[in-house]
């Protein structure tokens, strides 16, 4: 009998993919949709985080829980975005428990996102799973969101929890733009440039969702980081090299980005490196664990 998975946030670039790789391998996919005229009540079913609402269906016999759903962080700090941005995270996670205690549900297998806002943005040093929390809102979050994810282990589940860097591809939302303006002959570089970068291309996170489901070893919080380790500056000035020779880097000044961006700029001029430690003794294997791959898949159509 094939296991279902649920997946939240399947709109999103990663839970595209996460969702095309298991139903590949057989499993029976649903996801959610708060959108009720979405919904067709076999594979995809409504739910509403405000109302407290998920079609118990959609739950009914799940093996494997994936909490992707997430209001885009880039956007607009308001108060109103803020309370969405908690909501889709970390009150959807709470809904889920509470609806499958309701419904008698226990899944094998919950697995959230979560990011490396974690560790903070003034990290000087390789931060590991084990390494407390940063403070402030954007930490505080993390660790909400995490902590939502763990009340799933007093239903028997195994607990995942993604710590997110910068996910590569065309169609992620950084790659692309950042290629295209050094086509165009400028690149941007934020700040000093001197802040950690860190990435994993996106089809490696997918691959490591479906690991997750499927090695039992796989437990707790992992960095989604790439071993390979560069500046802001240091990224830039290699993808120029092997993209847009031509073009020139530009750096922007934080006091510039605090006037576009506000208190967001943070999330450009701040930074934190990341260990890959744990997600290597994992036995997963990258299939773009350099630069150089990821450019020869994303730019050369391989």
């Amino acid at each position: 009998m094939k296991e279902k998975v649920l997946i939240t946030g399947a709109n999103g670039s990663l839970a595209k993919r996460v969702k095309n790789n298991l139903l590949s391998k057989g499993y029976d996919v649903v996801t959610l949709t708060s959108t009720k005229k979405s919904a067709d009540n076999k594979s995809i079913f409504y739910w509403n985080v405000s109302s407290g609402d998920v079609q118990q269906e959609a739950l009914e016999n799940c093996q494997h829980i994936i909490h992707l759903s997430g209001f885009g962080i880039i956007k607009p700090w308001t108060e109103t975005n803020k309370q969405l941005m908690y909501d889709s995270r970390i009150t959807a996670a709470q809904l889920l428990h509470e609806k499958c205690v309701e419904y008698g549900v226990k899944p094998k297998t919950f697995i959230s996102a979560s990011a490396m806002g974690y560790y903070g943005h003034s990290v000087n040093h390789l931060c590991k799973e084990t390494d407390a929390p940063s403070s402030g809102w954007l930490s505080d979050m993390c660790v909400d969101w995490e902590n939502a994810a763990e009340e799933f282990k007093k239903l028997g589940s195994r607990v995942v929890q993604l710590r997110i860097s910068l996910l590569l591809s065309k169609d992620a939302g950084f790659l692309e733009p950042t290629a295209l303006s050094m086509q165009l002959g400028v690149g941007v570089v934020f700040g000093k440039g001197t802040q950690p970068f860190e990435w994993i291309h996106i089809d490696d996170a997918a691959r490591f969702v479906e690991f997750a489901v499927e090695n039992k070893h796989v437990s707790g919080p992992y960095n989604m980081a790439s071993p390979q380790k560069f500046s802001q500056y240091e990224f830039m000035k290699y993808l120029r090299s092997k993209i847009a020779k031509y073009s020139i880097l530009v750096k922007l000044p934080q006091w510039f980005l605090s006037i576009i961006f506000g208190k967001r700029s943070i999330i450009l001029i701040g930074g934190c490196g990341l260990s890959s430690e744990k997600l290597v003794a994992s036995k997963f294997s990258l299939t773009y664990p350099t630069l150089d791959s990821v450019i020869e898949k994303e730019f050369k159509g391989k």
